[in-house]
This record gives structure tokens, C-alpha cells and sequence, in this order.
């Protein structure tokens, strides 16, 4: 072999083996390159798989409450078809075409990922369907009918509940006042057992009753006959007078025996009651300081309530101007008046005084009382028919005890003088006449409220709200909540001015609700609408007949659940009619609020605090029962007589549900699952609303398996390859 062969040997080989490493690359990144292509065809195949499945929703969720969820054709089978006509295995076996990646499906199927009836996704999708759909003017419309009368809202509730705790605590001051009194009368009646022992009257005097001025005015004789009877036993003679001397001291001990238990029993009742009376008297001076103490509170009204955020809010949209202010200064000058219920610290030192001066004066007669007795039984012992002392002591105590009983027991005494002080009869006259009124008044709304729950229930009725309990709980339990609490029941007010506090509360709530939409609170706001919009409500023409006649046949009818869904959403009592009575409740309470603000302006001139007070909640109630026949005639009432402008019944359900928190409660959001559930014969829990797809195929690999799986432990690629295939598993979720 010559040289010049050796050499084309040598680059022969050299160029096998660079060809050989060059093809065997080569190789490696044709099947890298075609499995990098079976990913991405598996992905997209994922990808529009679990799309096309969710294509297929609940059109009767959608259509009535905008909801999405799947239904329709199993999901499975969907993704499947979809999958295998994306890998090119449906519909192209016959075409003749050369593909690079012949991908192979192995396995495809989904997996619910959330569910409809999850609190979180539901109120998405609520908010969602909301951002669109809600009216865009709902805040400012329904917030600037409302708005003007913040400023004079705020001005009532304050005099209300000012003027409301005042009149209790006048009340109960007085009922002290009125004990201690009692008590001073109780404690000078304990004296009557003394006076027919002195005596008092002239009449007593002529009778033959033993008393302090008949011992007085027979002692003289009495020492008489015993002087005489010591003459004759020292002249040896028997005793004239023994008989008399002795019927004389006998009745003259029992006197003062009987007189001596008179004053210690009177005297033990006497101070006694006395101290009861002044106990009275400081209660009621305790009450006195917290009638003062909420006066000054009422003073400084708290910053920053419902009232004050609605007042700083710029509503752009807005009309109407903020109402007259004179019904602000009216509500400001009537607090100042509550100065006439409170009583100067002076008032009470003085009939403190009293009281111990009635101690002071039975003290005296006591006194002489005690003088009279030792002076007579010392008379008794050392008979001097000269003893002055027992006729003197006689008149002292006839004179003591008529100025206790001319101080104390006879009409027109210190006692009825402060009872005249302590009474304003015609103002008692005035209010009893006003309280009476407004009590018949608020019996009417009772009986209202009350034949709403009264209306006998049907099984149909019973049955419906009883599967809505149990989808509610089944709900919350699927959540992981717990249940809140119930009210026991409802509870209406008990008399008038009790509502009209409660009024004022609920009225605190509502403003507070109507700054929070205000403030931007998008979520309350949308899913308090969206319950409006999609949950049917109450129509308070049903109510006529009832308001009316009291008749309740019409309502029987229509307290079908279909018709209340939007009340139990609000409230959440699991009863036919307890939902609508509270609804119904709280609108009374709000409207008798409004009113109470024009009635605080419209009764000034009845001049004393309390008359104002009674007159305003009469002429609230008065105004409130005309506003209901109003929502029973055509489902609105004028919001004031300050302010043109009508408030649907439907548009107090809005802010009603912003006062209870909103839909974004757990348990709020249970309630509207539930109602869902029972409408549509579904159960969210079981509607998913995100998928997850998972197709798993497969690639036969052209050249060397073997190297392949080694270049896979280093590559990006996530399969793996079995038996000369490239096998590779792709997820993908979706979700409305």
C-alpha cells in the first residue's frame, strides 16, 4: 500500500465517524424536535378540550340568574370528542398525508376543579354578572332621595333618643318622688294612735274617754282627795276618798302605760318610714344626675355616624336640595328645653330639709309627750294640789301634736303642698291623653304585623320552607360554616315610644348603609342588587284587605314562598310569614322615624318637652299608617313632607339588606344558594364551574429509544418513553 492510499484510507474512516456522530445527532434532535411537538399538540388539544366541555352550561341557571355552571352533555364525552378531533383521530383517517407527529390519544378526561355552590365562586360570579347588569345610577338615585335628610335625621334621632331616656327617667324620678311622699303620709298617720290619748278635739274633751287633759284637770281634786284622806288617817279617822284616789291613779297608770307603747311603736314606724322616705328622695336624686348626664351627652352628638357620612358625600346626580333647616333648629331648641325636666341639686337639699324638719316636729311631740308622763307619775307619787307642771304639760302636748297634725295631717299641710309641687296634674292629664292615643295607634301596626304571622299555614307552605332550611344547612355544612343564630322569634315593640326608639335605630342603620354605598362598597352594593333584581319580592298590595278590614284570606293566598324569596334572603327566618313581618317591621320603624322628624317641628307648640315628645310619636304613627296605605295602594309612599319624592317598597329592601350586613354574610349567601337550589331542582355543591382536562398520549420515536430517554433526563421535556414511545400527559384548567 503506498502512501497516498494510506491517507484516503485514514480521512475515509474519519469521515464514517464524523458522519456517523452527525447522523446520530441528527436523529436525537428529529425526535426531540417531534416530541416538543407532541407537547404543544397535546397541550392545545387539552387546552380546547376543557374550553369546548364548559361550552355546555346550565341554560336555566344562566337565563333566570345569570349564573354559569355546567350541563348538558357529560363532560367527559365532550373533552374526549374534542381532543381526539384536535389530535387529528376524527374525521381525517382516510386523508393520504404525511405527518411528522402521529400523535396517539391514550387516555383524556376531567376533573371538576370549583363548584357553583362554593360561597367564594358564587359571589364571583354574582359580582360578575352585577358589573354589567346593575343599574349604573342605583347608588346616587336611591342615595339622593335620602340624602337631604341626613342633616335633620341626625337632629331627630339624637332629641328622640334623648327626650325617650329623659321621659323614663322622669318618670321613674317621679315614681321616687311619689314613694317618699307616701312614705312622710304613712310615717305621720303612726301619730293617730296618740291623738285620742291628749285629745285634740273639743267633742273628746266632753266624752268620758281617759285623756291627758282630763288627768290634768282632775289632778287638783285628786290631790285634794288625797290630802284630805292623810288629814283624817292622822286624826285616827277611816278615809273619805280611797275609792276615788284609787280609781284616779289606776286609770292614770294605764294612761301612761298605753301612752308610753303608743310612742315607742310610733316612734319605730315613724323614723322608719322616715328613712325610707329619704332613701326615696336620694334615688331619686341619683336619677336626677343621669337625666343631666344625658342631656349633656345629647349635647355633643357622636362625629362620623351614618348621618354625618351622607352629609360630607358630594352625590353627583343629585337634585334635590339639602330640606329647610328649620326643622333642625326646632330639634336644637327643643333639647334645650329638656332643661325644664331636670331638678336644681337645691331642689333636692330642700325637701330634704323637709323631711328632717317632720322628724324635728314628731321629735317635739314626742318630747312633750315624755314630759307629760314623768310629770304625772311624779304628780302621783308626791300629790301637790299647786303642781302646775301636769296642766301645763297638757297644753304643751295638745299644741305639739297640732302642729305635727296641722304640719303633717290636715289638709292643706306641708305635705299636700309639696304633693302640688311634685304634680302637674294637667300635664299628667295632657300625656295620659296623648299616651292613650299613641298606644291606639300602635295597636293598629300590631295588629298589622301580628295578622301577617297569624295566617294559617299550609302543608304546601310548610313543606317548601322546610326543604329551603335543609338546603341552607346542607349548604353551610358543605362551606364549612356554621350556622349563626337565629332569633328565637319576632319581638314588635311593646308600646309606642318604645318603637319610636327602635325607629330611630333603624333609621341609624339605614343612613349607615346609604354611606357605605356612597363610599364605594361595590361588592354590598352588587349583591345586595343582585337579590333584588333576581329574588322576587313581597308586592305590598296584598296587604290592603288586611289593613283594611283585617281580613286575611287574601294574604293566605299570597304568602307562597315564590313570593317572599327576596325577605328570606334578608332575614333568614325559616317560617312562611316571619320573614314578611319583619320586613314589614322594619319599613314601619323607618317610616315612623321620618315622621317622628316632622313631628318633633310640627308639635313645638305644645311647649313642655314630653307633651312634644307624646304629640311627635302620635303624629308619627298617625303619618306611618297613612304611608302603609300608600305601599298597599301602589307600592310607594312619599320619603317626607320635606322632600318630593316617592320610595318604592323594593328600594327599602335594598337598604334593608345593606343594614343586615349585606350578601356577603356566609350565611346570606346559603340563604340565596338555597333558593336557587329549591327553584331550579339543582344543587351547586354539584355544578362545577372550573375544569381541569388531562389527555395523556403518545409518538412512536424514529431512532433510538434507548438514547432518547437518556437526553430526556436533561431536557425540558416531561414525558417518558416506554417500549420505543414517547408517551407525555398535559392538564389544563378552565373556568367561567
Amino acid at each position: 500500500m503506498n502512501k497516498s492510499a494510506a491517507s484516503q484510507g485514514s480521512i475515509t474512516i474519519f469521515s464514517a465517524v464524523v458522519l456517523s456522530g452527525l447522523l446520530l445527532f441528527s436523529a436525537v434532535l428529529i425526535d426531540y424536535a417531534r416530541m416538543a411537538v407532541l407537547h404543544k399538540v397535546t397541550e392545545d388539544a387539552a387546552r380546547s378540550g376543557v374550553r369546548s366541555a364548559l361550552s355546555a352550561y346550565d341554560e336555566r341557571l344562566y337565563e333566570r340568574y345569570g349564573l354559569f355552571g355546567r350541563g348538558g352533555t357529560e363532560s367527559n364525552e365532550i373533552f374526549e370528542k374534542t381532543v381526539q378531533t384536535n389530535l387529528g383521530q376524527i374525521g381525517q383517517q382516510h386523508q393520504d398525508s404525511f405527518k411528522l407527529v402521529q400523535a396517539e390519544l391514550e387516555s383524556a378526561h376531567t376533573d371538576d376543579a370549583e363548584v357553583l355552590g362554593k360561597h367564594d365562586v358564587f359571589a364571583r360570579q354574582v359580582l360578575e354578572e352585577m358589573k354589567y347588569k346593575a343599574p349604573v345610577d342605583f347608588t346616587l338615585e336611591l342615595a339622593s332621595k335620602f340624602a337631604p335628610l341626613s342633616g335633620a335625621m341626625k337632629e331627630a334621632t339624637v332629641t328622640v333618643n334623648m327626650l325617650e331616656e329623659l321621659r323614663k327617667l322622669y318618670d321613674k324620678r317621679e315614681g321616687q318622688l311619689a314613694i317618699a311622699l307616701q312614705l312622710q303620709r304613712q310615717a305621720a298617720e303612726t301619730v293617730g294612735g296618740i291623738a285620742g290619748l291628749i285629745p285634740t278635739k273639743a267633742l273628746e274633751l266632753a266624752t268620758g274617754t281617759e285623756h291627758a287633759a282630763r288627768f290634768a284637770g282632775d289632778y287638783a281634786q285628786y290631790a285634794g282627795w288625797v290630802l284630805t284622806d292623810q288629814r283624817l288617817a292622822e286624826q285616827g279617822k277611816k278615809p273619805k276618798y280611797s275609792d276615788q284616789i284609787e280609781g284616779y291613779e289606776g286609770k292614770a297608770r294605764g294612761w301612761t302605760d298605753e301612752m308610753s307603747r303608743e310612742l315607742a311603736a310610733a316612734k319605730k314606724h315613724h323614723d322608719k318610714l322616715q328613712l325610707e322616705a329619704v332613701k326615696a328622695l336620694e334615688a331619686a336624686k341619683q336619677v336626677n344626675a343621669e337625666m343631666l348626664r344625658i342631656k349633656q351627652e345629647a349635647a355633643s352628638a357622636p362625629s362620623n355616624s351614618g348621618y354625618d357620612r351622607v352629609t360630607g358625600k358630594n352625590v353627583a346626580g343629585a337634585d334635590t336640595a339639602p330640606i329647610d333647616a328649620a326643622p333642625q333648629n326646632d330639634m336644637q331648641e327643643l333639647r334645650k328645653t329638656a332643661d325644664e325636666l331636670i331638678l336644681p341639686d337645691g331642689w333636692f337639699t330642700d325637701y330634704s330639709l323637709e323631711i328632717a324638719d317632720q322628724a324635728s316636729v314628731f321629735a317635739s311631740l314626742q318630747m312633750e309627750a315624755g314630759g307629760f308622763i314623768t310629770n304625772l307619775t311624779a304628780g302621783l307619787a308626791s300629790p301637790n294640789s299647786n303642781n302646775e307642771q301636769i296642766k301645763e304639760g297638757a297644753v304643751n302636748l295638745r299644741i305639739a301634736y297640732e302642729q305635727y297634725e296641722g304640719a303633717y295631717v290636715r289638709k292643706g299641710s306641708s305635705l299636700d303642698e309639696r304633693e302640688q309641687k311634685l304634680t302637674d296634674k294637667e300635664l299628667k292629664k295632657e300625656r295620659q291623653a296623648q299616651e292613650a292615643k299613641a298606644g291606639e295607634l300602635w295597636s293598629q301596626a300590631r295588629r298589622l304585623l301580628h295578622g301577617m304571622t297569624s295566617v294559617p299555614q299550609t302543608d304546601e307552605h310548610l313543606q317548601v320552607i322546610q326543604d329551603i332550611e335543609k338546603r341552607y344547612k346542607n349548604n353551610l355544612l358543605f362551606n364549612q360554616e356554621a350556622a349563626e343564630a337565629e332569633a328565637a322569634g319576632l319581638a314588635f315593640a311593646q308600646d309606642a315610644h318604645e318603637e319610636a326608639k327602635e325607629a330611630t335605630s333603624v333609621m341609624s342603620g339605614l343612613f349607615g348603609g346609604i354611606a357605605d354605598m356612597l363610599e364605594q362598597t361595590r361588592d354590598s352594593v352588587y349583591l345586595s342588587e343582585y337579590t333584588i333584581s333576581h329574588y322576587a319580592a313581597f308586592a305590598p298590595q296584598n296587604l290592603r284587605a288586611l289593613l283594611t278590614s283585617g281580613n286575611t284570606n287574601e294574604l293566605a293566598h299570597a304568602i307562597a314562598f315564590s313570593n317572599q324569596e327576596a325577605e328570606y334572603v334578608i332575614y333568614g327566618f325559616h317560617s312562611p310569614t316571619a320573614n314578611l313581618a319583619a320586613a314589614y317591621g322594619e319599613l314601619i320603624g323607618v317610616r315612623m322615624a321620618v315622621r317622628t322628624m316632622e313631628g318633633l317641628s310640627a308639635c313645638r307648640a305644645a311647649a313642655h318637652p314630653l307633651l312634644i315628645l307624646s304629640c311627635s310619636v302620635v303624629y308619627g304613627l298617625e303619618k306611618t299608617m297613612e304611608d302603609m296605605a300608600a305601599f298597599t295602594e301602589r307600592g310607594a309612599a312619599p320619603l317626607s313632607k320635606y322632600m318630593n319624592a316617592d320610595v318604592s317598597y323594593t328600594d327599602y329592601l335594598r337598604l334593608f339588606m345593606l343594614v343586615h350586613g349585606g350578601a356577603k354574610r356566609p350565611s346570606t349567601l346559603a340563604r340565596m344558594i338555597a333558593v336557587i337550589e329549591h327553584n331550579g331542582g339543582v344543587t351547586l355543591s354539584k355544578v362545577p364551574t372550573a375544569l381541569t382536562g388531562e389527555v395523556k398520549t403518545s409518538a412512536e420515536l424514529w431512532f433510538l429509544p434507548g438514547v432518547m430517554d437518556v437526553v430526556l433526563h436533561f431536557g425540558s421535556l416531561q414525558g417518558k418513553v416506554v417500549g420505543g414511545r414517547y408517551e407525555t400527559t398535559q392538564t389544563i384548567g378552565w373556568s367561567y
